[in-house]
């Protein structure tokens, strides 16, 4: 939504301009070619070979190997399964750390696929791997955005908006007529990245200019984004870290 305000680059498809995303991307491809360097993802050998390399397993997160609700998200079974998340990542992400900036993008990125693997642990035990809860959490800041700051955004906002809806509807759809689709990942990601946008989300307000050339001096309205101060970040990582914690704990004492 940058073009709206003048001074800025527009929010262009591309990882330019988004230096975490570009990080985030190089992460996932160089997981990925270590897990295939070392025995790939088929049969047995691979799943064992990804439990090496991190992937959330409940037993072991409740034995606590916690480092296990952190690595999945750069952890992919196969190159369709990395693309597509991939491909997410480098939309959404590059538009969401424009928006939201460096600092907060990588936040959100972070709590949201955390607590997609937090999701996934109290929905079962089961081997899970993959970007996606973080990806999820994407849509859901970028969403929040849209949606705290639809009054001026207008209709290109409410249309992206509604596209965000679509996007996430058909995905939680799939995951739920497919097998194999950690659908508790998505939501999990979905809900921390929204709740972090909505302490940390800039919010765009109006405000006047008079351009120098104009003899008259009629003031023009521009966007102009405000960003959040850095406490409330603080906030939103707190929330997350104790929501994540008492999930845990919980599942934990319930399970295991």
């Amino acid at each position: 939504m940058r073009h709206y305000a003048s001074q800025r680059q527009p929010l262009a498809a591309s990882i330019s301009g988004a230096p975490a995303t570009g990080i985030f991307v190089a992460i996932n491809v160089l997981f990925f070619i270590g897990v295939m360097i070392t025995g790939g993802t088929d049969g047995r050998a691979g799943i064992q070979n990804l439990i090496d390399w991190g992937a959330k397993y409940g037993p072991f997160i409740a034995e606590g190997e916690y480092w296990r609700l952190a690595l999945p998200m750069f952890l992919h079974i196969g190159f369709f399964h990395l693309l597509t998340n991939l491909f997410g990542l480098v939309i959404f992400g590059s538009m969401v750390e424009r928006i939201f900036g460096t600092r907060n993008f990588v936040a959100i990125y972070l709590a949201a696929g955390v607590m997609g693997n937090v999701a996934s642990f109290v929905a079962g035990p089961h081997l899970s791997v993959g970007a996606s809860g973080a990806v999820f959490g994407i849509f859901g800041a970028f969403g929040m955005y849209l949606l705290l700051n639809r009054r001026l955004l207008g209709q290109v906002g409410r249309q992206q908006l509604t596209s965000i809806g679509v996007i996430v509807g058909i995905n939680i759809v799939f995951g739920l007529s497919v097998s194999g689709v950690d659908n508790a990942a998505h939501i999990g990601g979905l809900i921390a990245g929204a709740l972090v946008a909505f302490l940390v989300a800039p919010r765009e307000r109006l405000v006047a200019s008079t351009s120098p050339l104009s003899f008259v001096g009629t003031p023009r309205m521009t966007l102009q984004t405000g960003q959040q101060p850095v406490s409330r970040l603080v906030g939103a990582v707190v929330v997350i870290a104790v929501i994540g914690t008492v999930l845990i704990l919980l599942e934990t004492v319930r399970t295991y």
